[in-house]
């Protein structure tokens, strides 16, 4: 049952999803494959059930009505998956190269048995700090609500609105699993691509080998992290704008455009290249009319906007502002709550700092490819890089096909995108959905290369492909052997959970104690995702302050019955010391170790 209930609850998601894919199913191009209709009413449906929880549990995000919407619509899904048969014929993988497909097993295999560990890790860990937070605060509350002590709970939620699906029916091990449906789906995306593009099938195996064993691409796909779904969601508006000749194929890459921007803020600027892109490649292209092309344009952006739209104007009205935290442009048009100027600028500054790479030269521009490949670590979340692949068979690959105007748009596409990225933050994983691309030019590369030096060509190109495949799979199983480890074995997971997460004896006691109603947090980098009981946070790691008299524990004090507070987690963290004076009046220390204390408040005077 440890292991069951996870794997129960991601399959009873999937299900509801592909119910609720059905929706796009009238806009699929007739000539679509059936393994790519399976996978865009899969993702679509995944992006749209978010949805539909997120406007429920503007009302209501209690188990009972969680399961009860999983559940409508995993009727909806088997009933889809039945019909889907009579589609045409099974899905066509082509003659499978053993090679390939047993490495792309392997990586997929240590990815289901990794997402079955529960999460550990401390406040610096992305998905500790908010990926999973703010869906156990909306479950233990049975609404959705911004956060106030965590402003990067607010970001755009679609996919962080299903782990709490998941984390309500299999509790914290669920949305790690998902992991592993995240990461087939963008495999899937990337071997519908490679065969769009005009590779033979054996040719799309070794694509997807190449993008599986990518330590970038795949440090964005686990551990809570987003950035997978992210990419397909992007991949796919792409490919269905510029293959788009209806208008209903420009409402399905609005649908999945607006899914990006409902994941991601970086999904907006990306959405509006795609809208460009694609538009200059159909007035090329087959000389579409203007003023009709213009149309079909407005009506894929007004689409991808209503799609993202309850995610922004939650934030607007809830937070002051659609885009929360607001770049400090926009604090001149909104009026933000919990969150101060001088504190928007600082966590500018921060972000500034962390995704600066190589720097913004024209000339770390021009080196990027180098960079990326032999300095991965100097972005963030970048160490492990993309392998010599890409540095060294993609130009070939991009050179033989650039008179494609097909290709020549996603060129363009490439270019913008890494242009605003690069000016903007060089966070390693935010690039996914390029990676793909560059790969699938890179088999194409490699094939060129073989075909016109078939011996020294052959021996370099297959040494090439070899070494990345070769150095990604250390960089990608050997993170993962702990989580291996410690979901097979439940003594080592405990042993684990001691080691890495801080406070936990702390947490356990609070926990478990009946008593305890709601804990004042005073220290604002205590990972709270831990703490099952309501808790206060009055000043958040980016210096968010929920309450008008922040963490100062001598304005406080008079306040506790004010706000509710049962308990007190008072800890030592990063060299500071504890927050509460000693022998304060109303407070009983019932719980000491060396770097934590807990308090229970003995008087509501």
């Amino acid at each position: 049952m440890r292991l069951f209930i996870p794997i129960l609850a991601n399959l009873l998601v999937f299900v509801a999803s592909f119910g609720l894919g059905g929706l796009v199913r009238p806009l699929l191009p007739k000539n679509l494959s059936r393994l790519d209709r399976f996978t865009a009413i899969a993702l679509a449906g995944t992006g749209l059930f978010g949805g539909l929880l997120f406007l429920v549990g503007l009302v209501a995000f209690s188990r009972t009505v969680i399961v009860a919407v999983s559940l409508l619509a995993a009727i909806l899904g088997l009933r889809l998956l039945i019909k889907e048969q009579g589609t045409g014929p099974l899905p066509r993988f082509g003659e499978v190269p053993i090679l390939p497909a047993s490495i792309i097993g392997l990586v997929l295999m240590v990815t289901f048995v990794g997402g079955l560990a529960e999460p550990v890790g401390d406040i610096k860990m992305d998905a500790i700090a908010y990926h999973l937070l703010g869906p156990r605060v909306w479950l233990r509350d049975a609404v959705i609500r911004p956060l106030p002590d965590e402003c990067h709970a607010s970001f755009p939620a679609t996919v962080e609105t299903v782990y709490g699906a998941l984390m309500a029916i299999g509790e914290t091990r669920a949305p790690d699993l998902f992991s592993f449906s995240s990461f087939c789906f963008l495999l899937l995306v990337s071997y519908g691509f490679a065969l769009r593009l005009g590779l033979a099938p054996p040719d799309a195996w070794w694509t997807v080998a190449l993008i599986a064993t990518m330590p970038v691409v795949y440090r964005g796909s686990y551990g809570g992290f987003i950035d997978a779904v992210f990419a397909c969601f992007v991949l796919l508006s792409l490919r269905f704008a510029l293959d788009a000749r209806e208008s209903r194929h420009y409402v399905l890459a609005g649908v999945f455009g607006g899914l990006a921007m409902g994941t991601k803020y970086t999904g907006v600027p990306t959405v509006i290249l795609i809208i460009a892109v694609a538009g200059a490649f159909a007035l090329v292209t087959f000389a579409a009319p203007p003023a009709k092309l213009a149309i079909r344009l407005a009506v894929m952006a007004v689409t991808a906007a209503l799609i993202a739209s309850p995610w922004y104007l939650r934030n607007w009205i809830a937070l002051g502002s659609p885009i929360y935290p607001p770049p400090p442009l926009l604090l001149h048009f909104f009026k933000i709550k919990y969150m101060s100027p001088q504190t928007i600028d600082l966590l500018a500054a921060l972000i500034r700092k962390e995704g600066l790479g190589m720097g913004h030269s024209f000339s770390n521009f021009v080196l990027l490819p180098f960079h990326f490949t032999f300095h991965p670590a100097n972005f963030l979340n970048g160490p492990g890089g993309v392998g010599i692949a890409l540095l060294s068979l993609a130009p070939v690959g991009l050179l033989l096909r650039w008179r494609d105007p097909y290709v020549g748009a996603l060129m363009l596409f490439g270019f913008l995108h890494t242009l605003t990225w690069f000016v903007t933050e060089q966070e390693a994983r935010f690039l996914i959905h390029i990676y793909v691309l560059l790969a699938i030019f890179a088999v194409w590369g490699w094939q060129e290369v073989m075909a016109k030096s078939p011996r020294i060509g052959r021996s370099l190109a297959g040494a090439a492909v070899a070494c990345s495949i070769v150095y990604g799979l250390i960089f990608v199983v050997s993170p993962r052997i702990a989580d291996v480890h410690a979901a097979l074995s439940p003594s080592f997971e405990e042993q684990r959970k001691v080691q890495e997460i801080p406070f936990l004896e702390g947490f356990r006691a609070l926990n478990e104690d009946p008593a305890v109603k709601k804990v004042l947090v005073l220290e604002p980098r205590v990972p709270v995702f831990y703490l099952q009981k309501d808790y206060l946070r009055p000043v958040g790691r980016f210096h968010e302050q929920s309450i008008p008299e922040g963490n100062d524990f001598a304005l406080l004090a008079p306040k506790l019955s004010h706000y509710g507070i049962t308990h007190i987690l008072d800890v030592r963290l990063e060299g500071r010391d504890f927050r509460v004076p000693p022998n304060q009046p109303n407070l009983q220390l019932i719980f000491e170790r060396e770097d934590q204390r807990i308090y229970r408040v003995t008087s509501t005077d």
